[in-house]
């Protein structure tokens, strides 16, 4: 079988692009002929790697899987509007790039968003005639309406229409969290062509170690409590701040922010107005660096902004949090990564407007009272088990093969 998977995002880029590669090299691994039609990379810092630069097109090869890149505006995670114009580029050069391609595909499977990927899809499905999976990351412009990353407009409600213009000609819906798909139920869409594929998490992490992180940075005698991914309107990490501004005389503590985003200049100028000494932040990090950071942390801590769209949200980075057999501190209403964490043996929540309830938290795994140890292993164990991202690729192909009837 021919697959062709149209994404804008795919390694070395960072974040969830992670979840694509696993599934085509899983692909690849059983036999099937898969090519990724993408972007330069870029994400999320903007920055292009020295070996495509000047570069229009180029054709390359990653564990046996054949890789086209086009160009696409370089532009950083804080930079909407420039991101913006980009995924039109792209839209328009990887169109031009297809035309390199040779003969039908079988599958065409896009992954939104953004939205301009979710459209090429259609649009190659239809000229290569292949039947279209379009997978479902994020619900936009839903998502970013809520989460204040764009406003209503007559723009947002194009993307509103054509999306469901794609949603209604998809062979394959292909959801990442059960909330999502509940909503595509709810609002008509799927047509009995609907499924939950969860990322997982890949070897790397669940076989990680610290590898001197912490003798790196100066923090071997510190208890850290860390948050790794992206700063962006998704998340509403001040509790996590004020969090540190309450234990700021207990040395014992320090808090670590690793990746970027568009408010990780906020966060970092309320740092300075409060003149805490017990917070670092290390900036965007190697990819296979991620693993090691995590291994690294005491305890991990995440938080969401509290709007109507969280409680459907489970981040990808919950897979890798549990892999490194941490405990995990997560402030938010997502109903779905709650049940997820007290599956795997206990959930330890805080609400967003009581950094109080985190820093308490925080203090009873340091001081025993709450086993952290014995709840990051059954995490690790729970992850290991039921969310290796070789276990979703199993299923994923088995849905794009026919192997299986989805849900309706």
């Amino acid at each position: 079988m021919r697959i062709l998977l149209v994404t804008q995002h795919f390694p070395p880029e960072k974040g969830a692009v992670r979840r694509l590669h696993e599934f085509a090299r899983h692909f690849r691994a059983s036999g099937h002929d898969v090519t990724v039609l993408t972007a330069i990379p870029n994400y999320p810092d903007g920055i292009i790697p020295e070996k495509y630069k000047g570069k229009i097109f180029c054709r390359e090869y990653m564990d046996g899987v054949e890789i086209l890149r086009s160009f696409v505006l370089p532009a950083s995670n804080a930079q909407p509007k420039k991101r913006m114009i980009g995924f039109l580029i792209f839209l328009v050069t990887a169109l031009l790039n297809s035309f390199r391609l040779k003969g039908k595909f079988d599958i065409v499977l896009a992954s939104s968003p953004p939205v301009t990927s979710a459209f090429l899809g259609w649009l190659l499905s239809r000229l290569r005639r292949g039947k279209l999976v379009l997978e479902i990351r994020d619900l936009q412009p839903e998502m970013g309406e809520q989460y204040g990353s764009l406003k209503k407009s007559i723009l947002t409600e194009s993307i509103r229409r054509m999306m469901r213009f794609v949603y209604k000609r998809a062979w394959k819906i292909v959801c990442v969290t059960e909330g999502l798909t509940s909503w595509m139920k709810e609002n008509g869409f799927g047509n009995g062509q609907l499924t939950t594929i969860k990322s997982g998490v890949g070897e790397s992490f669940i076989n990680s170690h610290s590898n001197g992180i912490r003798a790196k940075y100066g923090w071997e005698d510190k208890f850290l409590v860390l948050f790794c991914g992206t700063m962006g309107c998704v998340r509403s990490l001040e509790p996590v701040i004020e969090s540190a501004r309450l234990m700021a005389d207990e040395k014992q503590f320090h808090f670590v922010f690793v990746g970027d985003g568009q408010k990780m200049s906020e966060y970092k100028k309320l740092v300075r107005q409060y003149r805490l000494d017990n917070v670092s932040f290390t900036g965007l990090q190697p990819l296979d660096e991620i693993p090691y950071f995590l291994k690294a942390g005491d305890v991990l801590v995440d938080c969401l902004k509290d709007v109507p769209f969280a409680k459907s949200v489970l981040p990808v980075k919950m897979f890798e949090y549990m892999a490194a057999g941490k405990p995990i501190i997560f402030g938010s209403p997502a109903k779905e990564a709650t049940r997820l964490l007290d599956e795997a043996g206990g959930a330890l929540i805080f609400s967003n407007n009581r950094p109080d309830e985190l820093a308490d938290l925080i203090r009873q795994i340091y001081n025993r009272k709450i086993d952290g140890e014995n709840l990051g292993r059954r995490y690790h164990q729970y992850v290991k088990t039921n969310h290796s991202a070789d276990i979703w690729a199993r299923k994923y192909l088995e849905i794009i093969e026919n192997k299986t009837t989805v849900s309706n």
